[in-house]
């Protein structure tokens, strides 16, 4: 079992409150994300959970056990967790075996046991074939299969994991989340997964927190995240996204300044701002409930990525990539729009916000 419990738990540096009441349970077995941009407190809740920083206020437990409150204080050594960093910090003299090996040398095993353990995990993470290089031998992906398999090694019952997949290239990227994921399947193993990568958080999660200026915005599974976001800022952080305001009239919103409206059945009144994801938006040539002129195009081979002026705003439009062979720029389109989100509109303009 590796459940960790967070009970109002607050880290202030000086006078600046990094993270504010969190409060959360990570269930055994789960893949979590603490998701959100930089600086804004991810990484602290990680390293509390790691015991490399104490709460300033609050309590963090894992299995029942405190580990981290005013009165108790469990070094990182004895929290039984295993952790990758961003800068894969593998030791760049030892033999892929020896960094493997190095935590259970740290624990006095016998060499038998070593060889049967660090044997298990490189044919784990993939790396049996490479067992005598040395890191500068290794990719950068190689490299971070490394240092995973030198936290798992030990077979903690939590895996923590900082940006581990900032420094490689998109294909690499791409590959090694669906690698981690199957690994964290077959250790059957707790992962707490920090990014400010929306697509590895929906690639990777059983649930999602977000976090904006060390208050939590939402929590729930990516489709939840990604479909109901709670604010404005869940909605332009993850994923991408128009916002055009306007006022609710009969049935109706009004899109401000536009000359133009929408149908709308919901609960919202007065003054409001519409979201709609670019990939919700249908483009015709024939009829549609919006109509526009296409300003430019993108063509990005499996999709068309639209830019389109309706009535003086920008609205994007994520299009099937074969539209790029059917439309023109400047040309006269109409805009069908399947789904859309309504926020109650405050007066501002900015999107990033804290909502407390």
């Amino acid at each position: 079992m590796s459940t960790i419990t967070i009970k109002n738990v607050t880290k202030a540096f000086g006078d600046v409150v990094v993270l504010k009441e969190f409060n959360e349970v990570f269930q055994d077995k789960e893949f979590i994300t603490l998701l959100g941009p930089s600086g804004c407190g991810k990484t602290t809740m990680l390293r509390m959970i790691a015991g490399f920083e104490k709460p300033t206020a609050g309590e963090i437990s894992i299995d029942g056990k405190v580990v981290s409150s005013e009165k108790t204080f469990v070094p990182p050594e004895k929290r039984d967790i295993g952790m990758v960093f961003q800068s894969y910090a593998v030791w760049p003299h030892m033999t892929v075996f020896d960094n493997v090996a190095y935590p259970l040398k740290i624990k006095k095993m016998d060499k038998a046991a070593i060889k049967q353990k660090v044997d298990w995990i490189l044919e784990a993470v993939h790396l049996s074939q490479y067992a005598n290089r040395i890191p500068s031998q290794l990719s950068g992906g190689q490299q971070q299969r490394v240092a995973l398999g030198r936290a798992l090694v030990a077979e903690p019952k939590l895996l923590l994991l900082d940006e581990p997949l900032s420094n490689l290239d998109a294909k690499l990227r791409e590959s090694m989340r669906f690698e981690i994921k199957e690994i964290q399947k077959n250790f059957g193993i707790t992962v707490v997964y920090v990014t400010h990568d929306q697509t590895e958080a929906m690639a990777m999660s059983d649930r999602v927190i977000v976090i904006n200026r060390g208050i939590i915005q939402q929590i729930g599974t990516p489709v939840e995240i990604y479909r109901h976001p709670s604010n404005q800022f869940v909605a332009d952080f993850v994923g991408k996204i128009n916002f055009v305001k306007g006022e609710v009239k009969d049935g109706r919103i009004e899109l401000t300044g536009l000359g133009q409206s929408i149908a709308y059945d919901g609960p919202r009144t007065g003054k409001v701002v519409v979201a709609i994801r670019p990939e919700n938006v249908r483009l015709s040539l024939e009829k549609g409930e919006l109509t526009g002129k296409i300003t430019s195009m993108f063509y990005l081979g499996d999709v068309n990525d639209c830019r389109v002026d309706v009535g003086g705003a920008q609205i994007r439009v994520i299009a099937d990539s074969h539209s790029y062979d059917e439309l023109y720029g400047n040309e006269k389109v109409f805009l069908n729009i399947r789904e859309f989100l309504v926020y109650e509109d405050d007066g501002s303009d900015d999107h990033t916000k804290i909502v407390t």
